[in-house]
């Protein structure tokens, strides 16, 4: 009675969380509407059409409610940064729409749901002449924005045909050079830039070897017609009447935060409202709701991502998964010094290698686009695959210097069938499943997705299911190792479960904490950033997706390791979910 009890209590546990998850993310969803709407007084539209270039293109069109045919409002094309979907940069999209501005900001092609081809600037061509011609926005006031890689596509949309004969013409560049050669280009064209003082892909760029001691104006100051060491920031330069104005301004804010930083968002609006003149209100420039869509984003990932363990713990009480239980062996790990060397040196290891590697495996793997046909993803697996071998070395290392080490015990958590390791599958499918079903949810009601910062929880598009079963069976073996090494090498006998987890994670973590507390680090302390080209970019992105999803990851294998003792159902669960997230939104290969 009393086993019968405990069963009954902790399921009753395991279905409120799962249910308080639900509640959580229901509530975000709300609040994420009403945020992206201002209060219902914006309409939002999800797009889809296809372009001039005959592939796809998706986006959101934000249209407030002064904008009509008789009233047309100014238009505003937002160009996402390389490698991110435009929810990356709802931030100014909301605020500028809540003033009275239509703003369209779009996948580029290649990623989320846009296709992809080599034409067309990216789409940022056909960006401009959707909004251009929609009859509630006024084709004499046009403007656009671009951050990172986007500058150039923001740079191609106010100079194409569809914006050329606009009276008012109004570009933004943030966190990028001024793109182009010829700067004449820009004549009858006002110019804005964000460049961050911390802003790590600057240097080069609009950054000398030292940020704040050598700013280099170039671009901008050619272009204001003033001497390099003569450009102030936050000064206007010319008059946005005749399209001469060139502005700069300088936050302390890195590179990923620029269009998020309060300071950059106010400064787009009274630019734009000065160039372009479509604020129809009398909200300051620093008046902001955009943060709730900040908070209520996060919320509905973390309640994605806590939605998995009840879910997995319920499914395995049913008559369909029990065979994937076994009996969990005993603590057998020593905490001896060598014990923790062999813990955490493979990790250091795979510090050092990360650099390389993951712009390494985007030219390996690229090498077969038709079957690995997203480009960071690409990067990352390679990193993770050379990651595992050393830990298999480690492995095999360690047993030779423990006399005491148990091969037979490893042997026996390996040990499996074809219909088991199908199970796990069916089984993280229908974990990872109901989480995805909620996400596709939220697309549904607010044409919104969950996210951890650069980290999308959006719905998988249909041309990249079969992209999702290649990278499933990828990453499916190397969670297997994975759980296989660290499982019982955390199990040290005299500690609780939380220690164990937080062991798991340090383990899982320490690559990337490494990497990013380095490059961070000399940034904040030198102001000299490590990321001086395309490698150490591409490194980054990668480590940083991944730092924060660890804790899940971790969370993941000590949970479903110590319910199952089956490093395959850890494994399946983490495969499912990862493939998730690298396959939805990332820029796909040509």
């Amino acid at each position: 009675m009393k086993v019968q009890n405990t069963k009954a209590s902790a399921m009753s546990k395991r279905t409120l969380t799962l249910v308080l998850a639900m509640a959580v993310f229901l509530l975000s969803a709300l609040i994420l509407r009403v945020s992206l709407t201002n209060g219902f007084s914006v309409d939002v539209k999800t797009v889809n059409f296809v372009t001039d270039e005959s592939v796809n293109m998706g986006g959101t069109l934000w249209v407030p409610s002064n904008a009509t045919a008789e009233t047309p409002a100014a238009g505003i094309v937002v160009a996402p940064g390389g490698n991110t979907p435009h929810a990356f940069y709802s931030s100014y999209c909301i605020e500028l729409a809540r003033r009275g501005y239509v703003v369209f900001a779009y996948d580029y092609y290649g990623t989320v749901g846009s296709g992809m081809t080599m034409e067309g600037s990216s789409g940022a061509v056909a960006a401009m002449k959707y909004l251009a011609g929609l009859k509630f926005v006024d084709s004499d006031r046009l403007g656009a924005t671009g951050h990172s890689n986007g500058g150039a596509q923001a740079s191609a949309a106010i100079l194409s045909e569809y914006a050329a004969s606009a009276a008012a013409r109004s570009v933004a560049f943030i966190g990028c050079g001024i793109p182009g050669e010829d700067l004449s280009v820009y004549d009858g064209v006002n110019v804005m830039a964000i460049w961050g003082l911390l802003d790590e892909c600057g240097q080069g760029v609009f950054w000398d070897v030292y940020h704040q001691d050598s700013l280099n104006y170039a671009g901008m100051a050619d272009l204001a017609g003033v001497p390099k060491n003569a450009m102030e920031t936050g000064k206007y330069y010319g008059n946005p009447a005749d399209g001469s104005l060139r502005v700069l301004y300088t936050p302390n804010t890195f590179h990923s935060l620029s269009n998020i930083a309060g300071s950059s968002v106010s400064s787009l609006i009274k630019y734009f409202d000065d160039t372009l003149g479509g604020n129809v209100t009398a909200l300051a420039d620093n008046s902001f709701i955009y943060v709730w869509q900040e908070i209520t984003v996060l919320f509905i990932a973390l309640s994605i991502c806590i939605m998995i363990f009840p879910m997995g713990s319920i499914l395995l009480e049913t008559k369909v998964f029990e065979p994937l239980k076994r009996p969990l062996p005993e603590e057998a790990a020593k905490g001896s010094l060598k014990h923790w060397i062999f813990l955490f040196l493979p990790g250091i290891i795979s510090a050092m290698l990360v650099k390389s590697t993951v712009i390494q495996g985007q030219t390996i793997l690229g090498k077969l686009p038709k079957l690995f046909n997203v480009q960071s993803t690409n990067g990352f697996i390679w990193w993770f695959f050379l990651s595992a071998l050393v830990g298999i070395v480690f492995y095999f290392i360690g047993n030779l210097a423990d006399s005491s080490a148990n091969s037979q015990a490893d042997k026996l958590r390996l040990q499996t069938s074809v219909s088991n390791i199908c199970l796990a599958v069916l089984f993280s499918l229908a974990v990872v499943g109901v989480p995805y079903l909620f996400a596709v949810f939220a697309e549904r009601i607010c044409g919104w997705y969950g996210r951890i910062f650069q980290t999308y929880f959006a719905a998988i598009p249909s041309g990249r299911i079969g992209q999702y079963i290649i990278y499933y069976i990828m990453f499916l073996i190397l969670f297997t190792i994975y759980a296989f090494l660290q499982t019982e090498s955390v199990r040290i006998k005299g500690t609780s479960p939380r220690v164990q987890y937080l062991i798991l994670l340090i383990m899982n973590a320490l690559p990337a904490i490494i990497f990013l507390g380095l490059l961070y680090g000399k940034l904040v302390f030198t102001h000299v950033t490590p990321i001086n080209g395309r490698e150490m970019s591409r490194a980054q992105g990668a480590m940083m997706g991944m730092l924060l999803l660890y804790p899940v990851i971790a969370g993941v294998v000590k949970k479903f390791y110590h319910k199952t003792a089956n490093i395959y159902v850890a494994a399946a669960i983490n495969a499912a979910l990862i493939t998730w997230l690298s396959v939805n939104t990332p820029q796909l290969m040509v």
